[in-house]
């Protein structure tokens, strides 16, 4: 008697191996036809995943590969689905590790190529982070004015933070909006951007420097008049609680808050 045939449970787990780990035990187990060996016909499983998971990494980044380009954007996702095998079972969680393969020492020259990466992702983030009631100031009204002072403010759950070293969200916004991008430029200091989600539409706005420090400060449990209190050492300290007023306006009517609390 031959050996015994593998259960099906064994046969699709030697099949994704072979096809997604380079495994080549499963060869035994493909007949070959009268046109060719069964290592080509596995060869043809083989490079359609391999091309499909390309697509994930096109669609994951688009802007990123119209910048790069068709062949160079194809080169760069060939040696991410060699080095990073997929290992989600939802498909839209596959890019994650992008912007990390964009850090090696080879894309040194393009900087901001792992920055529009890490935009791309944080607009995907924004986009399936967890709903939450979005804070409104008809909700602080229940407030007393003599409470204002104690109030923490908590970030809704699509609100991340990103600080860019480079132009790439010029020349991301410029590809969106189907314009010629500028030249690549590192900045002189990082520019700091807030990426959320705004009526179920991912959005992305600039942030001047006393803003990134007080949203930063209040996302880390700062109460209002503790944000004022950083603001006077800022800039004008008269007008310190006025623009920390201002700024939680804008927050307030942007989305950018789920919660507020003493």
């Amino acid at each position: 008697m031959g050996p015994e045939a593998p259960s099906l449970a064994e046969l699709q787990r030697r099949f994704q191996a072979a096809v997604v780990d380079g495994a080549d035990d499963v060869l035994a187990l493909i007949p070959p036809n009268s046109r060719t060996t069964n290592a080509v016909l596995l060869g043809v499983y083989r490079h359609a995943y391999a091309a499909r998971l390309v697509e994930v990494l096109r669609s994951a980044h688009p802007m990123l590969a119209l910048h790069m380009g068709g062949d160079r954007f194809e080169a760069m996702a060939r040696a991410y689905v060699a080095l990073y095998p997929s290992r989600h079972v939802n498909a839209r969680w596959y890019a994650s590790d992008v912007p990390e393969l964009l850090a090696h020492e080879r894309f040194a020259a393009s900087p901001e190529l792992r920055e529009i990466a890490l935009l791309e992702r944080q607009l995907d983030l924004a986009f399936d982070a967890a709903d939450a009631t979005v804070l409104d100031l008809s909700a602080l009204a229940a407030y007393p004015p003599e409470a204002w002072g104690r109030l923490v403010f908590v970030p809704h759950p699509a609100a991340g933070l990103l600080a860019l070293r480079t132009n790439a969200f010029e020349i991301w916004r410029a590809l969106k909006n189907e314009e010629s991008p500028p030249g690549m430029q590192c900045l002189a200091e990082p520019q700091a951007y807030l990426v959320w989600r705004r009526e179920g539409t991912p959005t992305v706005r600039r942030l001047g420097a006393e803003e990134h420090m007080l949203w930063t400060e209040a996302t880390r449990g700062k109460c209002f008049s503790g944000l004022a209190e950083m603001a006077a050492t800022f800039d004008e300290p008269d007008t310190a609680p006025v623009r920390v007023a201002q700024y939680l306006n804008g927050w307030l009517s942007a989305g950018l808050l789920s919660a507020a609390m003493t």
